[in-house]
């Protein structure tokens, strides 16, 4: 199915839809190291906040046909050692965690006054088959799709990418976004979205933003 391309302007997605998609993306034990260990607990604390619904987790699991596996013989991310979500992102995430091997999208079910869904993949961007079916069946195609997690360089920039060439807005916050590799490669990655996606796309403070949400709450 292809998404329709959105018509509305950033500023009215935020300011008049209540439905804000976040995609936390591969916040696994594997992907977090000293460079980029501050973003758990930040995503966990926008995520209890309930300033966002759906929620769609994703987690990257090395499979034996997997592109990585075949041409960079890469041998991590196979087992919940790796692969498992890192502890602040496992408790709102919620439940018991399905086993590596489920590819289908697993409803999680709905706190934080979101529904939530995780998706395994086994390619950099979080845009497969299962999540586009799982955005079209959301209707989340004429909203802005906001972006958190792990690999700015490699699996945020990549499925940015992907929403943007899908005609769907991608909104990246990048103070919840981290590099496992170092800060060089999260703030090169983040120059380059701005370059591919637009600057006013990528939002380095999101404090405003989340006082305005806040407030409307209320």
């Amino acid at each position: 199915m292809r998404l329709k391309a959105s018509s509305i302007p950033l500023n009215q997605i935020r300011g008049y839809f209540m439905q804000r998609p976040l995609v936390v993306i591969d916040v696994q034990r594997g992907n977090i190291t000293e460079y980029n260990r501050f973003i758990s607990a930040g995503i966990a604390s926008i995520i209890k906040a309930e300033l966002f619904n759906p929620i769609i987790f994703t987690r990257y699991v090395n499979t034996p046909d997997c592109p990585a596996k075949r041409f960079l013989n890469f041998e991590q991310m196979k087992d919940f050692g790796d692969a498992g979500m890192s502890p602040e992102i496992s408790e709102v995430m919620g439940g018991k965690t399905p086993p590596l091997d489920k590819t289908e999208t697993v409803d999680l079910g709905e706190n934080f006054g979101a529904k939530r869904f995780l998706i395994t993949k086994s390619v950099y961007s979080c845009f497969t088959p299962e999540f586009e079916e799982l955005v079209a069946d959301l209707s989340l195609d004429n909203t802005g799709i906001y972006f958190v997690g792990a690999g700015t360089e490699s699996m945020i920039l990549k499925s940015a990418l992907d929403c943007f060439e899908r005609g769907i807005e991608p909104i990246v916050l990048a103070q919840y976004c981290g590099s496992q590799r170092g800060l060089g490669y999260h703030e090169k990655a983040l120059e380059i979205l701005k370059q591919l996606i637009g600057e006013e796309r990528v939002i380095k403070d999101f404090t405003p933003l989340r006082q305005r949400w806040e407030r409307a709450k209320k």
